[in-house]
């Protein structure tokens, strides 16, 4: 009887508290570093993968009394896989060591740097003062290579160079914005998706600087970057209110900028020094769609619906109606999620259940009649889920160019919780091969696409992504078919992947 009871009260501290149901892992300080520990897979992967993934994500929650309240504020964390060709495989991770990171281990504290949301204890007034001045430096989303450099950044304009082999943090760079100081411009943001410049090793960013000084405009320079420090302005446009961008979308001979009415209020931060209330949202205001054109600088703008955004899937040009841009955007109807990943609405299973859902939308612009015309897809046999994902990605061979396959994650798919994700493809051209996969107590995050170099179709290839498996406690690399979404094979990795962001398969580096 005494252990039947032991056994109801474990079972009642499991389900009130959230103790097993595995946001306590997912959402947790992980500080073990290790490097190139070899990977025993169910079956050895394809030869045709050789390269590393590399993938960003959240390390560290707190450091000595103090925490972050908002699990995007945490200090991020590398992890990497190492495909030889051969059917051997390694893994990696390590932490970014920014100036705030070693501040914040040098103080046992964490340092006063411009964060997200809050911390706990509140910083007092000259810390608050001083993280304004130091601006923000954790760079916990996004790894790309700009030329042979290898950087890890956020939505903010300085990035940290960092040595892709060995995941060590090498420096960190803030590129200078012309015509454009602190005291002016205090808040300076940039996009976590720069893009590729077709038929170059270059990527395309932008800098997006909001004015202090009511007289001054706000400025959106849109990038060229060459390497870890080196940019070049391709065009200005000169803006009324700066927008929140995470990311924007490219064609072969266009890039455009959709900047949605979620404003950059610089004064806002001077209310308690925290970047969410130097934000306004106007549920009431269009979208600008800024198009600039790659080769001559020229900016046209285009207005659609009131809507928020973080992630574009794809864009491409078409002639079939006249000179027109096809762009695929996860949508939302207003910025309510950005709360979504406050901490202690993750480890409460029943808040989970309220969270903010997108929908995949079709944005054509016909820039001839300069109008913006707006599509949802019809409903899937699959589940009406289908539609609802974020994290797209895609076969980057048909990146800029048409295509039929995305890649998702359908957070909180039955209704019921955040954390109950579902796997999403999705057929953009015809619907007829949308296909899901969805396993209870599994939680992962962005799925990475790998081309078959011998490959004819479009699916021809494999999805990697870290899943930690609840039931077991440990997180598995796993490996699936693009075309079918089944598993083809799977590796206990030796410590737990907390959350992770985004990342990406480099072919040249193993």
């Amino acid at each position: 009887m005494l252990l039947l009871s032991n056994c109801v009260l474990l079972v009642l501290v499991n389900v009130c508290f959230g103790v097993r149901d595995g946001a306590d892992i997912f959402f947790k300080t992980n500080l073990d570093e290790m490097q190139d520990v070899p990977l025993v897979f169910t079956k050895p992967p394809p030869s045709w993968i050789k390269g590393t993934l590399i993938r960003n994500g959240l390390g560290r929650f707190e450091v000595g009394g103090r925490k972050y309240e908002n699990a995007l504020d945490a200090f991020g964390k590398l992890s990497s896989w190492k495909f030889s060709g051969n059917g051997s495989a390694f893994f990696s991770t390590r932490m970014i060591y920014s100036n705030s990171y070693n501040q914040s281990l040098a103080a046992n504290d964490i340092a006063p740097f411009l964060v997200l949301d809050r911390v706990d204890p509140p910083f007092n007034v000259v810390q608050e003062l001083e993280s304004f001045k130091n601006g923000p430096d954790n760079t916990n989303v996004n790894v790309f290579n700009f030329g042979e450099d290898f950087v890890v950044l956020s939505d903010y304009w300085n990035v940290y160079q960092i040595d892709a082999i060995t995941l060590e943090t090498i420096r960190g760079i803030k590129p200078p914005v012309p015509n454009a100081t602190q005291i002016e411009y205090p808040i300076v943001l940039s996009s976590a998706h720069p893009l590729p410049e077709q038929g170059t090793s270059n990527h395309l960013t932008f800098v997006s600087i909001a004015p202090a000084i009511p007289e001054l405009k706000g400025k959106i320079m849109f990038h060229r970057a060459t390497s870890a420090g080196g940019r070049e302005i391709l065009s200005t446009i000169e803006v009324d209110k700066a927008s929140y961008m995470h990311s924007f979308a490219v064609t072969e001979n266009y890039a455009v900028l959709l900047a949605v009415p979620f404003f950059v209020d610089p004064l806002g931060m001077l209310k308690d020094f925290r970047p969410l209330d130097a934000f306004e949202w106007d549920p009431l205001d269009v979208t600008m769609m800024y198009v600039i054109n790659l080769k001559t600088g020229a900016v046209q703008s285009l207005k659609t619906e009131n809507m928020f955004f973080l992630h574009v899937a794809n864009a491409y040009e078409s002639n079939i109606f006249g000179n027109e841009i096809i762009i695929d955007v996860c949508t939302f109807k207003n910025t309510s999620g950005l709360h979504d990943m406050a901490l202690s609405k993750l480890h409460n299973p029943a808040e989970r259940a309220h969270t903010s859902t997108p929908i995949l939308k079709r944005y054509t612009l016909d820039l001839k009649g300069e109008n913006v015309n707006v599509h949802t897809f019809p409903p899937s046999t699959k589940g009406d889920f289908v539609n609802r994902f974020d994290f797209p990605t895609i076969n980057e061979n048909y990146r800029s160019k048409q295509y039929c396959y995305i890649y998702g994650i359908a957070y909180n798919y039955d209704g019921t919780d955040m954390l109950h994700m579902a796997l999403v493809k999705k057929d953009v051209c015809t619907g007829k091969n949308d296909l899901t996969w969805k396993s209870p107590g599994m939680f992962f995050n962005e799925a990475i696409f790998v081309a078959d170099p011998k490959g004819t179709e479009e699916d021809d290839g494999m999805l990697i992504m870290p899943i930690l498996d609840t039931a077991t406690q440990a997180t598995n690399i796993t490996m699936f078919n693009a075309k079918d979404l089944s598993i083809v094979s799977t590796a206990r990795l030796p410590t737990s992947n907390p959350f992770g962001t985004h990342g990406h398969f480099f072919d040249n580096v193993y």
